[in-house]
């Protein structure tokens, strides 16, 4: 059985002192172009190294922990600490974990953005 993705919202709020009207902003960002995607991950690290994969990944952390999407945020921390081989894990698999969270956040935040 899938796991349901919870958005921190109340968090994510108090994080932006109550504007609301930030948030929106925020998630309007977050739609506006895709903020994640395991194949130009793959593309930057084959073409580019991992300095740069791991800046790609760092964007979409920082959106997603503004927007109060820890399940994401985790798992993209998780990704960009072996990126940089701060610690030792296996970067397919992770990249594997960091995209299904994010086409579940992407639903999950979608859900509220119809809400707001």
């Amino acid at each position: 059985m899938e796991e349901n993705i919870s958005i921190e919202f109340s968090q994510a709020l108090a994080g932006l002192d109550g504007d609301k009207d930030l948030y929106k902003t925020l998630l309007d960002c977050w739609f506006e172009e895709k903020q994640f995607d395991k194949t130009v991950l793959e593309k930057l690290i084959a073409k580019d190294g991992k300095i740069s994969a791991a800046s790609y990944v760092h964007r979409m952390k920082g959106a997603a922990g503004a927007l109060g999407a820890q399940a994401l945020f985790k798992a993209a921390q998780e990704l960009e600490n072996i990126l940089k081989e701060k610690t030792q894990g296996d970067i397919a698999k992770v990249c594997e974990q960091t995209d299904m969270l994010y086409r579940k956040t992407n639903a999950a935040l979608n859900a509220i953005r119809t809400n707001l």
